[in-house]
């Protein structure tokens, strides 16, 4: 399978790797957090994916609060 490089300011999707170094969070935690009911994350097909967008109002209606996973 060919790699795609794409540019960060253009990535509109994340993986739980790239939300784990987003967020700074491990492994575990970011996919404890992807499959939360409270989380905007997108499963296709036994990956999940969060929308940068998503990520970004999910953050915003958090922010000063605790979300536990």
């Amino acid at each position: 399978m060919e790699t795609i490089n794409i540019p960060e300011s253009e990535i509109r999707m994340l993986t739980v790797k790239e939300l784990c170094r987003v967020l700074r969070i491990g492994r575990d935690k970011g996919y404890a957090l992807m499959k939360s009911t409270g989380f905007p994350s997108v499963v296709i097909g036994k990956r999940y994916f969060v929308s940068t967008r998503a990520l970004d109002d999910w953050l915003k209606r958090y922010e000063y609060k605790r979300y536990a996973v």
